[in-house]
């Protein structure tokens, strides 16, 4: 049996309404971005989706189930800044590991989601270039820390 097909302008205006609107259904939807660049390791490369307009910093990471460990999300401020993170709307825990001039300055790590607000904020200690997110627990088993490389490049 094939499905029908919905005809009709007002009712695709409507549809198409609710799933474009901020609250509609794209609002609790996750966000899925090409990979643009790599961070490689002597274990190996992470993937990295690079969110570049303010709706998809915004968005980041939320709704997305777990990261496969060798993909991240990699945040990148021009000029240094202090940023600061918060767990909203997602759904599984994460590690923030915070990069500036090529070098780690500092990891959060096994954040835990927060389904509701008010949520935490996960701060820079000092100015940093990027922070890239990763599965929770990646970044201990990678043995990052302060000081570690950490030269994301572009693909």
């Amino acid at each position: 049996m094939k499905p029908a097909l919905i005809k009709g302008s007002l009712l695709t205006a409507a549809l198409l309404s609710i799933a474009l609107s901020p609250a509609g259904l794209n609002a609790n939807t996750a966000q899925y971005l090409p990979t643009e660049a790599r961070w490689c390791m002597a274990q190996g490369c992470i993937d990295l989706e690079i969110p570049k307009t303010v709706a998809q910093f915004q968005k980041g990471l939320m709704q997305r189930p777990a990261l496969g460990p060798w993909r991240g999300m990699w945040f990148r401020f021009l000029p240094a800044q202090a940023v600061g993170f918060w767990m909203h709307k997602c759904i599984v825990p994460l590690d923030l590991v915070f990069i500036r001039d090529g070098k780690v300055v500092e990891v959060k790590a096994q954040l835990p989601p927060c389904p509701r607000l008010p949520c935490p904020s996960y701060d820079s200690k000092e100015l940093v270039d990027g922070v890239i997110e990763l599965q929770a627990g990646r970044a201990a088993a990678l043995g990052l820390k302060a000081g570690s490389p950490a030269i994301p490049k572009l693909d």
